[in-house]
């Protein structure tokens, strides 16, 4: 039974009590080491989330460990990259400074810590880890990708399928493994962020994208003798993870994918992530961006981007017309596997949405149409990209040059919209997309998602959102100075 979720000021109130309680060596490594973990944790309230934790107790039984007391603990746990719950906890059980930080003098045990993680993520921790030998099955492709290349494990009509899938939103989709610790996410530190003018909550640029999580287990089980059933006989240490592609290391992997939606802030030069989520490692990015964008405007609707850039793993026509129907213009890079196409107005398009001229040269981009919906191209001699052309004196008498004009109703669906692709425009909204690797390099190295060795989903998930919250509140610091 839960009866109290304490606030940002009861902690701050027994912070300040209870300081008199420290001895010199502890109030100097207060002021030392553990300064920047105390002056996070003091700016998080985890009350904010009151309405979310509530439903998770039982109205009956005793009184339950005080979830803001469990939350600071995680995220002082991550803040100081301790690796194992365990150790973790055994030296939070010797430690009163690090009970202090934590806002109790009465810690929560190991035990606590993980019940606390099954409550947020719903994982059964009871689940039978016990399977066929053929449980989980390494597909064989014939064409190996080159290193930084994706599997193309996807057809047109699987991102279509998502896509409809997903068209009308998310709200039947909240029973998902992490629901409720995104919910927690977004309220204790996404919204606030939105509050304290970090984030841009309408016409920003928000950037997605995944990065490979490795679990380092067996992804094909070791055999049990006396196990019950002989159909399945097989224990697998990450039952939930499976086989995907790496295209950094250009090999196959066992485990997971860590995806972010993440914003930019270029006047404080900082990156925030404003949705996180753990997919199967098989499950392409093209896949993930839809649902993970789904999501993210179910849980804040509040969010209203302008763009949305992703690389080219998401270069699908479906895809694009997904995010144009939300509003969102999609800033997409290209795959140049892609073939170039020829636009029904008889123009030449290349491969890039750019009409080519008889000369062969690419046309240069001269702005957009509103009341048309219209691109404007213009000839790129007269634009004084080029020196010369042999066609100068017969393609157009005018002194401005040859106008070409591509309709977005005559063109594919990544050709639309006011952004043309690969002009300065689209090159300067589209650098933001970094943000989201160094995202990624912060949650799984930085604050060690990697080094944890975690075996299943629920756990990675948990951990890769806790990286999140202290993302968020570096921020702040970072806001502060």
């Amino acid at each position: 039974m839960l009866n109290h979720v304490s606030t940002i000021w009861e902690y701050r109130d027994f912070l300040t009590i209870h300081k008199s309680h420290l001895d010199l060596s502890q109030l100097k490594l207060l002021k030392s080491k553990y300064r920047p973990a105390l002056s996070k944790l003091r700016k998080l309230d985890i009350s904010l989330a009151s309405d979310i934790l509530f439903p998770l107790y039982s109205l009956t039984g005793r009184p339950a460990i005080d979830p803001a007391v469990l939350v600071r603990s995680f995220v002082l746990m991550n803040h100081l990259k301790y690796s194992s719950i365990k150790l973790w906890c055994d030296d939070l059980a010797n430690d009163s400074l690090l009970q202090y930080l934590i806002g109790s003098f009465d810690p929560p045990n190991s035990s606590s810590h993980y019940d606390f993680i099954i409550r947020l993520t719903g994982f059964d921790p009871h689940l039978s880890d016990l399977a066929p030998q053929s449980f989980i099955i390494k597909k064989k492709f014939k064409n190996k990708p080159a290193k930084g290349e994706k599997l193309i494990n996807f057809t047109k009509d699987d991102t279509s399928s998502i896509c409809d899938k997903y068209r009308n939103g998310a709200e039947f989709d909240r029973d998902r493994l992490l629901f409720t610790m995104q919910s927690l996410f977004n309220a204790i530190v996404v919204i606030p962020s939105l509050d304290m003018g970090l984030i841009e909550p309408a016409n920003s640029t928000l950037s997605g994208d995944g990065s490979c999580l490795h679990v380092h287990a067996s992804c094909h089980g070791h055999k049990v003798q006396d196990a019950p059933d002989p159909d399945n006989n097989y224990r697998f240490s990450a039952p939930d993870a499976d086989i995907g592609w790496d295209s950094d290391l250009a090999q196959y992997f066992f485990g997971f994918t860590f995806h972010n939606i993440s914003f930019h802030n270029p006047s404080l030069h900082i990156d925030l992530p404003v949705f996180i989520s753990l997919e199967k490692a098989s499950r392409h990015d093209a896949l993930t961006c839809v649902s993970a964008t789904a999501q993210m405007l179910d849980i804040n609707p509040d969010l209203k981007p302008k763009y949305m850039c992703l690389d080219s793993a998401s270069d699908s026509n479906s895809i694009y017309q997904f995010f144009q129907e939300k509003n969102i213009i999609p800033l997409i890079d290209h795959n140049k596997r892609r073939k170039s196409i020829e636009s029904k107005t008889g123009e030449s398009i290349n491969s890039d949405g750019i009409p080519v001229c008889s000369c062969g040269h690419t046309m240069t981009y001269d702005g957009y149409d509103y009341t048309r919906y219209r691109k404007k191209y213009r000839c790129p001699l007269k634009a004084g990209l080029i020196d010369s052309c042999p066609f100068a004196q017969t393609c157009s008498t005018s002194d401005y040059g040859r106008v070409v004009y591509v309709k977005d109703k005559d063109n594919e669906p990544r050709f639309k919209g006011p952004v043309s692709y690969g002009s300065p425009k689209w090159k300067s909204i589209y650098k933001d997309r970094t943000c989201t690797e160094r995202i990624n390099n912060a949650v799984l190295n930085t604050y060690g998602l990697h080094k944890m060795h975690l075996r299943n989903g629920a756990k990675n998930g948990f951990f890769s959102i806790i990286a999140g919250i202290n993302l968020h509140l570096d921020a702040w610091l970072k806001a502060e100075v």
